[in-house]
């Protein structure tokens, strides 16, 4: 399993580029041409995660510009441990980048610091996107039996062997872990439009993987529950970038307050919420309409 890991991480410097800014150092990836689209991983996550799951944007043609936010895979802790000083870290890396503007996608714990970003650097955020977005305080998962699995490096190392081997075993754990008050039938539909495409199914083989090694996440998800369980009200009134809150109906977390409430203090701000969406949403086979807004909105 070392030897392992340290495929794993020589893989992933091979497909990203640290780079030295005001705000300290902090590792992204590129991927695409076309309209850029700053993915802002989850926890927990690296670039790696935030290139998966809006390959539905690259596909589309957007250049994808995924950091791996602090504590995570390179980045260092100390370049912004608040969502503040990580979205001022995000402008200093376009600034290395000589990138001016960006539509804004936040991802699940990379909400709160996607909000700051558009709210503190409103001239350089296009379009602001959140999709499963923590926005309000939360406290951290309590189940014992899914924390000893995706907080392990063992348990970790053992869903990436299965997703290779067994895929379509992989996508029906991912619908089973991130949805609630799906029935049998509902998740069998779900699984079985994920593995009805080959690309679908690529995407979620690599999902394990952006949860290791564990030892280059763990720190950034330690910061990252301590920001959530205290969260600070985030400045949405001060957002006037065009917003999208895409929200599935049957999230495992439970955010459909974080999204209604966000959604009522932006002003202009579109809420969009996918039917049997689970937290996964570019897995979710409702997600087709928020996807096409999507496309709309970063297309400047």
């Amino acid at each position: 399993m070392s030897r392992w890991s340290e495929n794993l991480m020589t893989s992933l410097d091979g497909r990203a580029t640290m780079l030295e800014t005001e705000r300290g150092p902090i590792q992204v990836a590129r991927e695409g041409d076309g309209p850029r689209v700053m993915s802002i991983h989850g926890s927990p996550g690296g670039f790696d995660q935030g290139l998966v799951w809006a390959r539905h944007l690259r596909d589309g043609g957007r250049e994808l510009i995924a950091p791996s936010r602090p504590g995570y895979l390179r980045t260092p802790l100390d370049s912004g441990r608040s969502p503040a000083q990580q979205a001022d870290l995000y402008a200093a890396m376009l600034d290395a980048l000589h990138i001016d503007k960006v539509t804004v996608l936040g991802i699940s714990s990379g909400g709160p610091s996607a909000v700051h970003f558009a709210a503190r650097h409103p001239s350089r955020t296009n379009a602001l996107l959140l999709d499963a977005a923590v926005l309000l305080p939360i406290a951290p998962a309590s189940n014992e039996i899914e924390r000893a699995i995706f907080e392990s490096g063992t348990g970790i190392w053992l869903s990436c062997q299965m997703a290779k081997r067994w895929p379509k075993l992989t996508a029906a754990l991912v619908v089973d872990t991130l949805s609630a008050g799906l029935g049998k039938d509902r998740k069998r539909d779900a699984v079985d439009w994920i593995t009805s495409d080959p690309a679908r199914l690529h995407n979620i083989v690599d999902l394990p993987t952006s949860l290791a090694p564990r030892r280059f996440r763990e720190t950034g998800q330690r910061n990252d529950e301590s920001n959530e369980t205290n969260l600070d009200p985030l400045p949405f009134a001060e957002i006037t970038a065009p917003t999208l809150i895409a929200q599935g109906t049957n999230d495992v977390f439970p955010l459909i307050d974080h999204a209604t409430n966000a959604a009522d203090k932006m002003p202009g701000a579109e809420l969009m919420l996918v039917e049997e969406g689970h937290h996964g949403l570019p897995w979710c086979r409702h997600i087709g309409a928020v996807v096409q807004r999507q496309l709309e909105l970063s297309l400047a």
